[in-house]
């Protein structure tokens, strides 16, 4: 129990200890440059193409609209599950 109580204790020390080495270490983002520095790595239009599909979640809605639309589906899977972590 002791030993737990210890070990707890001494995570938990450094975590707050890195907390408030990163609060040091990193600035706010000025209000200025939040929108040129948003605009640098926010993907332009064009840029993902993936982006603008309407992909659909449910395989039975996509289904019903492939079968209107004589489409075939494209169907992503990973092998540790679900691509959108619905496992």
């Amino acid at each position: 129990m002791f030993t737990r109580f210890v070990g707890l204790t001494g995570c938990l020390v450094t975590l707050l200890a890195a907390r408030a080495l990163a609060d040091e270490r990193i600035a706010p983002i000025a209000a200025d440059d939040f929108d040129r520095l948003l605009a640098a790595i926010k993907p332009m239009r064009g840029e993902s193409p993936w982006r603008e599909i309407p992909w659909l979640t449910n395989v039975t809605e996509a289904r019903r609209k492939a079968i209107a639309e004589d489409k075939p589906i494209v169907i992503f899977t990973a092998a540790d599950g679900s691509p959108l972590s619905r496992t």
